[in-house]
């Protein structure tokens, strides 16, 4: 279940996000110990590199892996050990995958001039394919554990990271809502002729896009649903501010819209590292040109191109995706084959984004979903 352990909501849900892959993402009791107080930045990327220096030393690898993904999270992209966290994580994801004996397979894809990071995991021969993406600056290698089970119902699974992501962003790709475009890459290098894609967080968003334009994708999960990165992004703010923020960059006022999230931004030190950090991996200059790209993130107009099977998922108490999105998708579906749609309440524990507390109803249900759509063909 979610757990209230830091004042901070955005610090408490990053925590939760660890916690709830269990004790083999780290040690609950030291979790809560060293984060419960936290009360700014510095203080968190200090006590999850402790975190993880402790749990290498100790060869608990897949807990350092978290550790370290947890202190590199909130660095803005100039601190000088961001780069340094972002390769210990990966390094220790590896070999945590090593020591529990997952079999993986690392691919850089020729693409756009560089490189798409892609890892195969699972049984190399399986013809039960997956392909998953994460969302908006997400690593693929945190996921894969949150993913065991499907690994355990015999599917091999495609992870990937597309424009603006972990190492493809480092290659200098921005981040692009025409997803289409690395999905096409993906399919293409491993010769896929049709599978099931799952796009977890914003890549639910990603998922929907991608199967706007690729018929190779059989049937697509939204975990969860996100169908508008500008309404995401400006539902961090408080009502006034929000209503204040839109109406301005509706109006195209590009200098109020700055000053407006200036204000916001000396007000809170997570504003702030959220507007570096999205200007960063869009490549953009300022809010009003950051609003400008994620506006872009939107299913307006395409989402009648779908017609695969769908599973829309939700929590009902998510921080993060405005429920009206999820309502809004369902309704956007015309010419879908099936939707299928699911919001997890607080009562089982699954109110969270993306289940967080309780993530294994979200799997349990994309299993089923899926072995039935297996038996229905």
């Amino acid at each position: 279940m979610y757990e209230q352990i830091n004042q901070i909501k955005q610090f408490n849900f990053q925590i939760n996000r660890v916690l709830t892959y269990g004790e083999i993402a780290g040690n609950h009791d030291e979790i809560v110990r060293s984060l419960s107080d936290v009360k700014n930045l510095d203080e968190w990327f200090r006590a999850w590199k402790i975190i993880g220096n402790r749990s290498e030393n100790e060869s608990q690898f897949m807990h350092a892996a978290y550790a370290y993904r947890m202190a590199e999270f909130f660095l803005k992209v100039d601190h000088t050990e961001k780069e340094e966290m972002y390769e210990k994580a990966i390094e220790c994801y590896y070999i945590a995958f090593d020591q529990f004996k997952i079999p993986y397979t690392i691919s850089d894809i020729p693409y756009k001039g560089t490189f798409l990071h892609s890892v195969k995991v699972g049984n190399q021969k399986s013809t039960k394919i997956l392909l998953i993406c994460g969302g908006y600056d997400s690593f693929i290698e945190e996921f894969i554990p949150a993913t065991f089970e499907l690994l355990s119902k015999g599917y091999t699974l495609l992870f990937f990271e597309g424009d603006g992501q972990g190492k493809t962003l480092k290659n200098g790709l921005p981040l692009t809502y025409a997803w289409e475009e690395p999905t096409k890459c993906v399919l293409d290098y491993y010769r896929i002729k049709n599978c099931p894609m799952i796009g977890i967080s914003w890549g639910g968003y990603f998922a929907m896009r991608a199967a706007a334009f690729e018929p190779r994708i059989s049937a697509v999960v939204a975990y969860d649903v996100a169908d508008d990165g500008l309404e995401i992004m400006t539902n961090i703010f408080p009502p006034i501010l929000r209503k204040l923020v839109r109406q301005a960059f509706h109006h195209n006022k590009e200098r109020l819209v700055n000053s407006l999230v200036s204000f916001a931004r000396k007000k809170s030190i997570l504003a702030d590292w959220a507007f570096t950090q999205g200007e960063y991996i869009t490549n953009t200059q300022n809010p009003f040109r950051f609003y400008k790209e994620v506006q872009k993130h939107n299913l307006r107009g395409i989402s009648n191109r779908i017609t695969q099977d769908c599973l829309l998922l939700a929590g009902e108490k998510d921080h993060y995706v405005p429920m009206v999105q999820f309502e809004r998708l369902r309704a956007a579906l015309p010419n879908a084959r099936t939707v299928t749609s699911r919001v997890f309440t607080q009562d089982e524990g699954g109110e969270q984004h993306c289940q967080i507390g309780n993530h294994k109803l979200a799997m349990d249900e994309i299993i089923k979903w899926l072995e039935q759509l297996k038996r229905g063909n």
